[in-house]
């Protein structure tokens, strides 16, 4: 609040027995008497302004006290987190730690390392856009700009043979007329990730890690769930497995008045401040304005949780939908690029069990180390705990992330018409592909 200015003219602001309007006018006195006496009274008065504007301009948070702020918030939002528990209760590995600081550190490895090249060992240029916006979106000094992201028209998926997808999959165009369909099969998968994760030279490809990375999985589940994290990284837009049917348009996801916002208010209110000194805005902002646009990463929960379940916390791989350059997949695809390291050593000592097992390609790139991985951004940037969500049975709202009830991806046919969940949003029938 701007502190009031009195009048400096007005009797009240002049502490003698006459006012500065008597000394302008003219007095008995000689000139000089006059401005004797009125020059140490206008003294007072100015360092009487200085003082008070010094007070209103202490009443203006700084941008460092407002980002010292909320990390201090999330600290301790984060302290209740033990590793142990979790994976013990949920068999979900989140890592030592989910504070801001160390997820943050990982992003900035993850540009060193799983998209530099592999030649000359400096991050590709044409990738260096992407991985400033993933880095933005957890930095609390940029007032939440990130936030504002789309989700493009672009819906994805990928199949070893695209011309035989089950039948349903039309819906997703059927119900979404306007959005861009693309369908890979393994070969367009392999061509599109070295179009866009390699460089021609002289010498030939310049390729980042990651590719290289990609090049050497030993199984086509681990490239197939790869190629889906890199794709959306890259490009943003839904990624749908084939044998899965859009039952309500993606525009109306979490859209039906119930979603409920599970964001932390504190967080909030404090992101607001940033956003207004970010902007120079006097005026307070509501702090559930930073959470009225729309979601930038779209993902459903696999079942019903409670507190006694192991699957409980498990979230649904086979459909997601998300902005470009999300730092969720920057800290995914870092994950692959140090499990397939550690699993190249244990092939090359004949450890092949561990290599190729199916228990290991979830933890590898599967389900496990996804939902890991969304709920490991969730705690580090806006101190949220999914534990919160046991019994949960309608969409939730957490910073830029829409969190679908189980049953939003399990409706009972592929026939909008036929739905009985209010909350469904996508048919899923389980074909092997």
């Amino acid at each position: 609040m701007v502190a009031p200015f009195l009048d400096p003219f007005s009797p009240a602001m002049f502490p003698y027995s006459f006012s500065i309007d008597f000394l302008i006018r003219g007095t008995r006195y000689p000139r000089a008497v006059v401005l004797l006496l009125g020059l140490p009274s206008l003294a007072v008065i100015f360092l009487y302004h200085i003082r008070l504007l010094r007070a209103h301009i202490q009443l203006q948070p700084e941008p460092k006290d407002i980002t010292s702020s909320i990390t201090q918030r999330l600290d301790q939002l984060a302290r209740v987190y033990k590793e142990h528990a979790v994976f013990d209760a949920h068999h979900l590995d989140l890592g030592p730690s989910v504070n801001l600081f160390n997820y943050t550190a990982r992003l900035d490895n993850a540009s060193r390392d799983a998209f530099t090249s592999t030649t000359s060992g400096q991050p590709l240029p044409k990738l260096q856009p992407l991985i400033a916006s993933a880095r933005s979106a957890v930095d609390l000094h940029s007032g939440l700009a990130w936030t504002s992201q789309d989700i493009p028209q672009r819906i994805i998926t990928s199949a070893p043979n695209i011309l035989d997808m089950p039948p349903e999959f039309v819906g997703w165009k059927q119900l979404n007329p306007d959005w861009a369909i693309q369908r890979f099969d393994e070969k367009a998968m392999d061509t599109w990730v070295e179009t866009n994760l390699a460089t021609p030279t002289d010498s030939g490809l310049d390729k980042t890690v990651v590719l290289h990375i990609y090049n050497q999985l030993p199984r086509r589940t681990l490239k197939f769930d790869t190629f889906r994290y890199l794709m959306i990284f890259l490009k943003g837009g839904v990624y749908a497995d084939p044998d899965t049917s859009s039952v309500l348009p993606v525009a109306e996801w979490g859209r039906k008045g119930t979603t409920k916002d599970m964001t932390d208010f504190s967080v909030l209110q404090l992101a607001a401040d940033a956003q207004n000194v970010t902007h120079g805005i006097s005026s307070d902002s509501p702090p559930t304005s930073i959470n009225k646009a729309p979601p930038a990463f779209i993902v459903a929960m696999e079942t019903v949780t409670t507190r006694d379940d192991r699957e409980g916390g498990h979230l649904a791989q086979y459909a997601f939908a998300s902005a470009r350059g999300h730092p969720i997949f920057l800290d995914l695809l870092q994950h692959i690029v140090e499990v397939s390291r550690a699993m190249a050593e244990l092939k090359a000592l004949g450890d092949l069990k561990h290599v190729y097992s199916d228990s290991v390609v979830l933890t590898w790139t599967g389900a496990e180390f996804w939902s890991s991985a969304v709920w490991r951004y969730l705690w580090a940037r806006w101190g949220f705990d999914f534990r919160r969500l046991h019994g949960i049975n309608h969409p939730v709202r957490v910073g830029d992330v829409l969190i679908l009830p189980s049953e939003a991806f399990r409706a009972s046919s592929a026939n909008p018409s036929q739905q009985e969940s209010t909350e469904a949003c996508l048919w899923h029938g389980f074909h092997p592909c």
